[in-house]
């Protein structure tokens, strides 16, 4: 497959959505890009168009197979798991699997050569009998109360469905960890940004990212070239939740358990129905991704989880010195 001609975006946010779109302009030939958005997305950008769609609405698939057909869409790429509940998937956890669905007809009706999904190692889940490192094929167990994870496996799942039945599409599943940077700007950074951060009791897990800028790069390249496959995307090395706070000059608040369950203001999901044991089973138990064959497929990481980390307390203790 060539180089793409019009690429669709899908479940990026006002970030993350030009970012991506400032990088594809910076090709030889750059490719056409239609965003779709459930919501108005503003002004379109260079050699860029809007298309606003209701995901609710039973013949967006029918507006999509248009789009896509009179488009000449190439390629899909669906930011479908972020690694934390965003607002409007809040009140309904089945939105996304609605979403996955109707992309996935307009995909098969349109003749689509590429899809690029978004996930997140977040959907391993983090349990006491992780292994050290979890490959690709390991299960995604995701967490027993969190909703919005469950709705993100299936929605993965349907596309691997969809990669079995037509192999004339190239499908490729990006699982990250959480990305942090200058200009992240998300539930966990916001959550980090703390000058004490709650921690659990009695427990300092592991923890990896991957930086902004890298896991950019790896879309990119999942964009314009052919990567089929499943891939962990993490930054190299691990660092203990102690030692990342040290490194920030922030104050550990360990609580027990059972005192963070009450208190829900403590956690990062806002208004998420979900308990907070969904995020703060996160720092107890291990859910450490192995990174070889994303490495192996898309590069050496510019950043490893450490420096990653330190680029993101910089930025922020810059943004505290301006105010």
């Amino acid at each position: 497959m060539s180089r793409p001609r019009c690429i669709a975006l899908a479940g990026f946010d006002s970030k993350w959505g030009p970012s991506l779109h400032e990088r594809l302009l910076g090709w030889e030939s750059g490719p056409r890009v239609l965003r779709l958005d459930s919501v108005p997305p503003g002004e379109a950008g260079e050699n860029e168009e809007l298309l606003p769609i209701d995901w609710r609405d039973p013949d967006s698939d029918r507006e999509l197979i248009d789009a896509f057909t009179k488009n000449s869409v190439d390629v899909l790429v669906h930011r479908g798991s972020p690694g934390f509940p965003t607002p409007r998937e809040e009140a309904d956890p089945e939105f996304e699997s609605g979403r996955i669905r109707t992309l996935l007809k307009a995909a098969e009706q349109s003749g689509l050569r590429r899809l690029v999904l978004g996930s997140s190692t977040l959907l391993y889940g983090a349990l006491p009998d992780n292994p050290n490192f979890l490959t690709e094929s390991h299960p995604l167990r995701g967490h027993p109360h969190a909703r919005w994870m469950e709705a993100r496996i299936e929605a993965e799942q349907c596309v691997h469905d969809f990669a079995q039945e037509h192999p004339e599409t190239e499908v490729t599943v990006l699982r990250s960890g959480w990305s942090l940077g200058p200009r992240t700007r998300t539930p966990i950074s916001r959550f980090f940004s703390q000058a004490s951060v709650p921690t659990c009791l009695g427990y300092d897990p592991l923890l990896q990212f991957i930086h902004e800028e890298d896991l950019l790069s790896v879309y990119e390249k999942a964009i314009g070239e052919s990567h089929p496959g499943t891939f962990n995307i993490v930054a190299r090395g691990v660092l203990p939740l102690s030692t990342l706070l040290a490194l920030a000059g922030k104050k550990r608040w360990p609580l027990p358990a059972v005192m963070l369950e009450r208190w829900p203001g403590s956690w990062p999901w806002g208004k998420a129905p979900d308990a907070p044991s969904t995020f703060y089973d996160f720092l107890r138990y291990l859910w450490v991704a192995a990174g070889e064959a994303g490495w192996s497929e898309f590069g050496e990481p510019g950043y490893t989880s450490r420096e990653a980390w330190i680029s993101f307390v910089s930025a922020e203790r810059m943004n505290d010195y301006r105010r």
